[in-house]
C-alpha cells in the first residue's frame, strides 16, 4: 500500500501546473518530486508514473482521486505523456470512502484529519500553493519548503485516516469507481 498527493497552482489543469507529487512507499520512505520550474513539470510526472509502474499492484491511497487522477492525466496528455496506467491502478480513495459512509460537517482533509486526531498543519493549506510557488520562483527557497512540506503533511494526516478507517476498506472498496 503506498499514499500519494499532489500540489498544484490551480484546481483546472488547463490553468495551472503540478508542482508537486508525493508518495510515502510501502517501506516507508516519503518520495517528493518538485517541478523547479514550470518546464520540470513533465519530468515530475514522468517520475510520478515510475512509481505508479512499480508498484501496480499495490493499493494507491489517495484523498480525493477526483481531483489527482484528472489532474495528472491531463497535465500528462499535455506533454505527450501516457498516463493510461493510472485507470488500472488498484485506488482506495479514502474521501469518497468517509463521503460515502461516514456523516461529517465537510469531508475535507484538514476537517477529516482534526475529527480523528491526526496531526494536520492548518497554517497552510492548497488554496497557499499558487501564492507559494509564485514566490519560490521570485527566489524563495523558504516558500518551496512550505509546499513540500504541506505536501508531506497531507499525506501523513491521510496515512493516519487510513489506520482509522482500514477495517472498512475492504468491504467498501469493492464498489469503488477505478476498481
Amino acid at each position: 500500500m503506498i499514499f500519494f498527493d499532489i500540489e498544484t497552482t490551480s484546481l483546472k489543469a488547463d490553468e495551472g501546473i503540478l508542482v508537486v507529487a508525493g508518495f510515502i512507499l510501502q517501506n516507508g520512505e516519503t518520495k517528493i518530486f518538485f517541478s523547479e520550474n514550470p518546464d520540470e513539470e513533465k519530468e515530475v510526472i514522468k517520475k510520478t508514473l515510475e512509481i505508479f509502474e512499480e508498484n501496480k499492484n499495490e493499493e494507491i491511497v489517495i484523498w480525493y482521486s477526483d481531483f489527482d487522477i484528472p489532474f495528472l492525466v491531463s497535465r500528462a496528455i499535455k506533454h505527450g505523456l501516457d498516463a493510461s496506467l493510472v485507470y488500472d491502478l488498484k485506488i482506495v480513495d479514502i474521501c469518497r470512502l468517509i463521503r460515502e459512509n461516514l456523516k461529517f460537517r465537510s469531508n475535507k482533509l484538514d476537517e477529516v484529519a482534526k475529527f480523528f486526531g491526526a496531526e494536520k498543519n492548518l497554517k497552510i493549506t492548497g488554496k497557499d500553493v499558487q501564492r507559494l510557488y509564485i514566490e519560490f520562483l521570485s527566489g524563495s527557497k523558504e516558500a518551496r519548503e512550505k509546499i513540500i512540506e504541506h505536501c508531506k503533511d497531507d499525506l501523513k494526516s491521510m496515512k493516519e485516516i487510513f489506520e482509522k478507517v482500514k477495517a472498512y476498506v475492504p468491504k467498501w472498496n469493492k464498489n469503488s469507481k477505478f476498481n
